[in-house]
């Protein structure tokens, strides 16, 4: 009787955790997603009421301020004030001379307190400080120009002198440079991650889209939006976690060529959804934003409303499942506090604030 006691407690354990892929790929660990999730735990959002929001992207938080970009405002960038959930200043001058930006697409964290580094679709890094609101250019700028440098198509500090990043073909899907762009190491292979190994960068496409880092930099990760599937680098183990499911989404596809040594990737699934929209590398734990919205509708809408967040340990176990009353496109988390903040997906844009 104890011996069926025993065995039915280890059923019950397994429908509720993480499994391990049998097969084995050199440096990557595999998780599959299986059995019933979390509970939901149900979130009510306070908006900021920011009325200055236009085309806006993702939000950045760093020491009490949250920054966001929009290609619609002038200066280009929104300090928010967390505490007194309030609009600040605008920061940033739009051009392409000294300390001048162009379009943000991504913010990185600077290794100096009170500053913040913004990257751009011209493959510059902006370094910004928070310590006055007067200073609106740049104070320090790098820039991608040599070939190898400019294959990187989404990047992030590592150091004060190297970066990590993904790149546009190539075999590695983890790529680390110099400041001055040499390529130093890679980690992680794109070979055979799809059936019949079609080219390096379809397999790029399929699986790795926006890429981000932890603040303390031991992480770096990337997500599909059209698989429930993300990667994360253990930068000190140079260990690839990854995660897929719960939901298994598998979109047909084709490989498209634009001539004959330019192939690509096209999703042309009419019954697609968009799984992960944003994510979040904590120190503790990750942050998904999944959608579950049809890729069709949210084309003809224009509109990504997401309510569901995955969270999940550094072993790839999900350990909560949050659903949002108020749709966002965006989140960024304050760990310490438990807050996570959403851009909403509304016509109206806001900041909206969730504690859990």
């Amino acid at each position: 009787m104890l011996r069926i006691s025993l065995l039915f407690i280890v059923l019950i354990l397994c429908q509720c955790t993480s499994d391990k892929y049998s097969e084995h790929r050199e440096g990557e660990t595999w998780v599959r997603v299986e059995g019933d999730l979390p509970e939901k735990e149900r979130l009510t959002g306070v908006p900021f009421g920011i009325e200055k929001f236009y085309s806006t992207r993702k939000p950045f938080l760093v020491d009490g301020h949250i920054i966001v970009s929009d290609k619609a405002m002038s200066p280009p960038l929104h300090v928010i004030d967390v505490k007194n959930r309030k609009w600040a200043y605008g920061l940033g001058v739009e051009g392409y001379g000294p300390g001048e930006i162009s379009y943000i697409w991504t913010f990185d964290y600077s290794s100096s307190p009170g500053k913040f580094w913004a990257y751009n679709f011209d493959k510059v890094f902006s370094e910004f400080t928070l310590e006055d609101s007067t200073a609106k250019l740049a104070g320090k700028q790098l820039k991608q120009r040599n070939p190898e440098f400019i294959m990187a198509t989404d990047i992030t500090w590592l150091t004060d002198t190297t970066l990590m990043g993904i790149r546009v073909s190539g075999e590695e899907k983890f790529v680390e440079y110099s400041k001055e762009g040499e390529v130093l190491d890679g980690y992680g292979s794109w070979k055979e991650m799809l059936p019949g190994d079609p080219p390096l960068n379809v397999a790029k496409a399929a699986f790795a889209m926006h890429f981000t880092s932890n603040q303390s930099k031991s992480k770096f990760g990337f997500f599909s939006m059209d698989r429930d599937h993300f990667e994360v680098l253990d930068y000190a183990t140079k260990e690839i976690l990854v995660v897929e499911g719960p939901y298994f989404e598998v979109p047909e596809y084709t490989v498209e060529y634009r001539s004959a040594d330019d192939p690509y990737y096209y999703m042309n699934d009419p019954e697609a959804v968009r799984t992960y929209q944003d994510s979040f590398l904590g120190e503790d734990n990750i942050y998904m934003l999944y959608s579950g919205e049809k890729v069709s509708k949210i084309i003809s809408t224009g509109l990504v409303e997401s309510r569901t967040v995955f969270v999940f340990d550094y072993n790839g176990n999900m350990m909560r499942q949050f659903e949002l009353d108020t749709p966002i496109k965006h989140l960024t988390v304050d760990e310490e506090n438990q807050i996570l903040y959403g851009l909403s997906s509304e016509e109206n844009q806001d900041i909206v604030e969730f504690k859990f």
